[in-house]
């Protein structure tokens, strides 16, 4: 039996109620640490609330759209379209702001680097432009949910994707090799199998692997006209602010790599002035110590100094 559309789209379904209440348990985990941390919201902060409701709104567009396409098909094929046309522009509009937030991180931790952002903030409004161009015409087309309507929709939609593609690529690569930087000058002589775990969680995280993968899925369903496309389209959009919101509250709770960094940094340092043989030194020798050590080893000191004022900025 083959699948078919509605299939995929109760399964999707489904799938985004599940996305729905992860995401959802992790907003709640960012809004205590914004509490916890009694300042003022920051730009980040402001681009993780409006992610979320804006998913939230998706989500229930999304679901009254599929209610109705496949529990009451008769008489609401206009409206419907009208539905679908509303979440796609806005499933368009999560995309980009998901990127802007992660491309807005990538910067921070690389020191506020101009060149970082320029070719991922490039693609993104390229691939917002296109993407609103497919999204928008879809309300011209009554059964637009059902069907490819137009033919152009097809390669233009691929390359929206492949934009949207293209700049997790580049964010992804630049995190992991930021990662990878910092984890090969701080990384702790007594280092434990714990303690590798949490880099390679680092690097799946925060490096946005898991939402390249995820696009990747969305991408080739889609380009090969599959009717599963629809199946993963939905808890795709909500990966976008799920993610962002993951990485922020992992920062928060100082589980990020920056936090292991100057851990690991610091834990480095207790250990030479530890070490040396029939030696005690006293708390004020020992602060100075610590102070040559992160100015003259510069290629351990600082990433874990930069990366400490980078949270904060972050």
């Amino acid at each position: 039996m083959a699948f078919t559309y509605p299939d995929a789209a109760f399964i999707g379904t489904l799938l985004s109620m599940l996305f729905t209440g992860v995401y959802v348990t992790v907003f709640g985990l960012y809004t205590k640490i914004i509490r916890v941390r009694k300042g003022p919201l920051m730009v980040l902060d402001y681009g993780l609330i409006f992610l979320f409701i804006l998913s939230m709104v998706t989500v229930v567009l999304d679901t009254t759209q599929q209610f109705y396409t496949l529990m009451r098909p008769e008489g609401t094929v206009a409206w419907t379209a009208k539905v679908n046309a509303t979440a796609s522009v806005l499933g368009a509009i999560l995309d980009f702001t998901s990127q802007a937030i992660l491309i807005y991180r990538c910067w921070n931790v690389w020191g506020r680097k101009l060149w970082v952002i320029i070719a991922p903030a490039f693609l993104a409004f390229a691939s917002l432009g296109v993407a609103l161009a497919v999204t928008i015409d879809l309300a011209s087309v009554p059964d637009s949910y059902l069907q490819i309507g137009k033919s152009w929709w097809v390669p233009v939609g691929v390359t929206t994707f492949s934009l949207s593609l293209a700049v997790n690529t580049l964010v992804s690569a630049l995190m992991i090799s930021r990662i990878w930087y910092v984890y090969s000058q701080t990384k702790s002589a007594v280092e434990t199998s714990g303690s590798r775990l949490s880099w390679v969680a680092s690097v799946l995280l925060e490096s946005t692997v898991i939402l390249f993968v995820a696009q990747l899925i969305y991408l080739v369903l889609y380009r090969i006209e599959h009717p599963a496309f629809s199946l993963v389209a939905m808890p795709v959009t909500i990966l976008y602010g799920l993610n962002c919101t993951a990485i922020m509250v992992r920062v928060g709770m100082n589980q990020s790599y920056e936090s292991m960094a100057a851990a690991s940094t610091a834990h480095s340092t207790i250990q030479f002035n530890s070490n040396k043989p029939g030696m005690s030194l006293p708390a004020s020798q020992f602060s100075r110590g610590t102070t040559h050590v992160s100015e003259t080893g510069s290629e351990k000191g600082y990433a874990a100094h930069q990366y400490s004022q980078t949270a904060s900025a972050v």
